[in-house]
């Protein structure tokens, strides 16, 4: 049974999508690779599949353009997607994280394996922000603005998941994809993906078949909450563990491990410049 990483865009060009893509093939995987493209020019359509990736579309104009028109924002719409390609094919393991600002040092397959196996009673591995709701205002006012103040006053001391690095069994990611889609809809505001997710995941049936890892274990890194050097000097009082720390090639945690997956690396312009060099070409 093949794995899967897939991801999903919208008015992306090839030089935004190349270094997730770039990455992917560097770091080893050998599954099966998804791009869900809503709107995008004929030619960097063409390079992704050059890279060999599949690609989901819906709507071509005579020139190949990809056309997609959506009152969704993609972060929510992108589950249902999500959970439709998956309902029509099984997979092992499945990844699926954010495109733009997400790179994989090494292969996610290798770390599911050994932490997740397939007979085991863990489905989902989610990895943290390493800040609790109350103390990031981002989070926080997204929480009481998609749940309201009962709800708001009952979730804001706990930690918070991101829910642009999911991975886990394949027909686990599967219905997890469609819950988010279903209860992100119809709500007061339109990006609520990362509340709905944390909302979830803080109960049951979650906290028996998850494992809810910190930044230091080494899986994936958010560094928007622990580095980004427009918010650390008001964050690092308030994080839970260390930060991630950069040896000049590679994302590590504050022990010398090479994380698996970077997420929000264009938060900290002198790490970007790097990483896109490296995953560029």
């Amino acid at each position: 049974m093949d794995d899967l990483i897939i991801g999903c865009s919208t008015n992306y060009d090839w030089n935004k999508l190349k270094y997730w893509i770039n990455s992917v093939n560097k770091c080893g995987f050998v599954g099966k690779k998804i791009l869900i493209l809503m709107n995008c020019d004929a030619e960097t359509v063409n390079k992704v599949v050059q890279s060999g990736f599949d690609v989901v579309a819906f709507n071509k104009d005579e020139k190949g353009n990809l056309l997609y028109n959506s009152s969704l924002a993609v972060h929510v719409e992108r589950f249902l997607h999500i959970y439709r390609i998956l309902s029509m094919n099984q997979y092992r393991y499945v990844i699926t994280t954010d495109v733009k600002d997400v790179v994989f040092q090494k292969n996610p397959v290798e770390f599911l394996e050994k932490n997740l196996p397939v007979n085991g009673d863990k489905k989902y591995v989610f990895s943290s922000e390493s800040i609790r709701y109350r103390d990031e205002p981002w989070g926080n006012n997204n929480l009481l603005e998609t749940f309201g103040p009962f709800f708001h006053e009952m979730f804001r001391n706990n930690l918070i998941y991101n829910v642009g690095v999911l991975a886990g069994h394949g027909d686990a990611i599967r219905d997890l994809s469609a819950m988010i889609f279903n209860m992100s809809i119809n709500r007061a505001i339109p990006i609520v993906d990362q509340a709905v997710f944390n909302f979830m995941v803080s109960q049951q049936p979650y906290l028996s078949t998850s494992l809810y890892l910190p930044s230091e274990s080494g899986w994936a890194c958010q560094l928007g909450t622990t580095v980004d050097p427009s918010k650390i000097e008001s964050f690092k009082y308030f994080l839970l563990e260390q930060s991630p720390v950069f040896d000049g090639e590679k994302v590590m945690t504050s022990t010398g491990s090479e994380y698996y997956i970077v997420h929000q690396y264009d938060r900290v312009p002198d790490w970007k410049k790097i990483i896109e060099e490296k995953y560029g070409e």
